[in-house]
């Protein structure tokens, strides 16, 4: 006869809890030499915002008629009529902020330690890369809305170009298609946010394999392919990565159900009027820094020029930064001074909300009453671009050399 087991009074789903719970505690209490601070879970996050912005994108684009008079109202009608239809909006619009909040702290975080020196520098160029065709991708969608705040957006963005010497207007005409925003602008900017997403999938690939490589050279061993996939793909590594993407999918789901609105301006649920001007033109919270940048010069061509050297400034960052220290020799001061560089950021993109007054930061202290928007945003500039081209070159100086 066989013996009945006797019952041990543990519950599997118990037990299954528990090992979550420790595998929690366990991320949460990591040394730092292990380097899984909750940043470091970015990447897998963006790997999967990604495919959630290319799944909605295309479910979407069979919808969106990207004409001046239908654009807005296939908008509405995706959300009012189409099964499902908001939540895939929501989905699509919310994702992208929550996209861009990722990819700022994968960025800073490369920042902090450092990772666009030997031998990441190839890792770090297509990391840059990936930032700017994400910004035209989104400006893109962003202007496919055609409410009131994306027309104008447009409008102002599309103009600028022709502050471009000798080829302005020929820049502007093939953008816009005609002598103003419309349809042929739509046209363009509908098809090409719908292949700058296949370019960018391209560049991912590439980018996880110079991570893999990039890696075996960091720890001088040469590895074959199979090794380096799994010294990336760890089970230890993509366990932890999972919870923290599960974690920041539940924050996802909490705005698409519960404040679907609160990362959208109110002015893009009214159409596109040409007729009507916002008190404060201004684009997604995602560009203000940006933006910020680009409006506080009197001259247009300067700030054109100031908004994309903030972005290409990225690029030059392994020659600005000369200094061969490794972490644990940063200078704490250094290190201040770079979360003070973040709260300057944050701020400069506050005042890219604001509507524009003042004089000019040199005239202001003999006319503050106009207003100081327009004198702060330059010193937050001035500060913007005196971390890279001051503070970073001096770090060979200050910190102790390895």
């Amino acid at each position: 006869m066989h013996k009945i087991p006797e019952a041990t009074g543990k519950n599997p789903g118990t037990s299954v809890l528990k090992k979550f719970l420790l595998l929690i505690k366990k991320i949460i209490k990591r040394p730092k030499s292990a380097g899984t601070l909750w940043v470091f879970g970015a990447g897998a996050i963006l790997l999967v915002m990604l495919t959630i912005q290319v799944v909605t994108g295309l479910i979407l684009a069979m919808y969106y008629v990207p004409t001046a008079e239908q654009a807005f109202d296939s908008v509405i009608n995706i959300i009012r009529n189409i099964n499902n239809g908001e939540l895939i909006r929501n989905l699509h619009t919310i994702g992208a902020s929550l996209f861009f909040i990722a990819c700022y702290i994968h960025i800073f975080r490369g920042m902090y330690y450092s990772v666009y020196r030997r031998p990441f520098i190839k890792m770090w160029m297509i990391s840059v890369t990936l930032y700017l065709l994400l910004i035209i991708t989104a400006f893109l969608g962003y202007s496919l809305i055609w409410g009131q705040k994306s027309y104008w957006a447009a409008t102002v963005m599309t103009e600028l170009s022709k502050a471009i010497p000798f080829v302005g207007e020929s820049v502007h005409s093939f953008i816009v298609g005609g002598f103003s925003v419309g349809t042929p602008m739509l046209g363009r900017f509908y098809v090409l946010h719908f292949l700058i997403p296949l370019i960018i999938i391209i560049f991912t690939v590439i980018h996880i394999r110079s991570v893999q490589l990039a890696f075996s050279k960091a720890i001088n061993k040469p590895f074959t392919d199979n090794q380096q996939r799994k010294l990336l793909f760890n089970y230890e590594i993509t366990n932890e990565d999972a919870i923290k993407v599960v974690l920041f999918l539940f924050v996802l789901t909490w705005f698409v159900f519960f404040t679907p609105q609160s990362l959208m301006h109110a002015d893009n649920f009214i159409k596109a009027d040409p007729a009507v001007t916002p008190e404060i033109v201004s684009p997604e919270w995602y560009f203000l820094t940006l933006f910020s940048i680009l409006r506080c010069f009197p001259d247009e061509l300067a700030g054109i020029t100031a908004m994309f050297g903030a972005v290409f400034v990225f690029y030059l960052l392994p020659w600005l930064d000369r200094s061969k220290s490794k972490f644990r020799n940063y200078n704490i001061y250094l290190k201040i001074i770079f979360f003070i560089w973040i709260g300057n950021a944050i701020f400069l993109g506050w005042l890219g909300s604001q509507a524009l007054s003042g004089p000019d930061l040199i005239n202001w202290l003999t006319d503050k009453d106009t207003g100081w928007v327009r004198p702060a945003s330059q010193l937050s500039t001035v500060i913007y671009f005196s971390y890279f081209f001051i503070v970073l070159p001096c770090r060979k100086f200050i910190e102790k050399q390895d």
